[in-house]
């Protein structure tokens, strides 16, 4: 699909996010990923932050200089037009988790993008008692594109920065917050869900601590108490 942008918004020299039209006959659940794409670049895997019923789809992304991609995406122009695979995909979806107890969402950076889509589809608080979310960044400005979404959503939201000395928050890393047993606090996977997304390390490390206390990982053939986006690389 080619289709027209429609908004864009630059929150530092690093993060920018991007609406186009949303044609009425495409379909996606919340948490999935397209591939988007330039006439003359290759594509990359985008989840989408827009909710399924929303009329417009959103993107966040980061700016790489020499990025193939990012390079000149981050250059786009409301009006202009970008690719769009028409067939979305992905496992940080509803369906391949059991449901039922309390979510926790871990994510890095970019990673959030799929957990903004998910929170933005009535459905995802229907099935759990609590929705916890842990968004860890870099520095304190990298938070501007979604903190007060994630404040205003009745969740419990916590943000962490790791590398700004101005910030006065948690500083942590996510898996040291699991280590604490402030995240998952009991580790019994008939009371807690976790979905993961953010850099490949990240990922991994998450999934293996998760894996060796006894939870199942998800995917399209079976539900499982956790999933992981591997498709996705913030």
């Amino acid at each position: 699909m080619l289709l027209p942008v429609i908004e864009i918004e630059h929150y530092t020299n690093k993060l920018f996010r991007i609406r186009t039209e949303r044609p009425r006959t495409f379909r996606f659940t919340a948490g999935e990923f397209v591939m988007i794409g330039l006439e003359d670049t290759p594509k990359r895997a985008y989840s989408l932050t827009s909710g399924p019923y929303d009329e417009y789809l959103e993107f966040y992304s980061i700016k790489v200089q020499d990025g193939p991609l990012t390079s000149k995406l981050q250059h786009i122009q409301v009006g202009d037009t970008i690719q769009v695979s028409d067939k979305p995909t992905g496992t940080l979806t509803l369906a391949n988790l059991e449901l039922g107890g309390n979510l926790w969402m871990l994510a890095t950076g970019t990673g959030i993008a799929p957990f903004i889509s998910l929170l933005r589809d009535p459905e995802t608080f229907d099935h759990f008692d609590q929705i916890h979310v842990y968004w860890s960044v870099r520095t304190a400005d990298e938070l501007q594109s979604y903190d007060s979404f994630l404040q205003e959503q009745g969740i419990k939201y916590t943000a962490i920065v790791t590398q700004d000395p101005t910030w006065t928050g948690h500083n942590k890393r996510i898996t040291q917050f699991i280590s604490a047993g402030q995240i998952v606090p009991n580790l019994e996977p008939s009371e807690h869900k976790i979905m993961i997304c953010g850099n490949l390390e990240f990922n991994n490390e998450v999934a293996t601590m998760f894996g060796d206390w006894g939870f199942t990982e998800g995917n399209r053939k079976s539900a499982g108490s956790f999933v992981q986006e591997k498709a996705f690389v913030s």
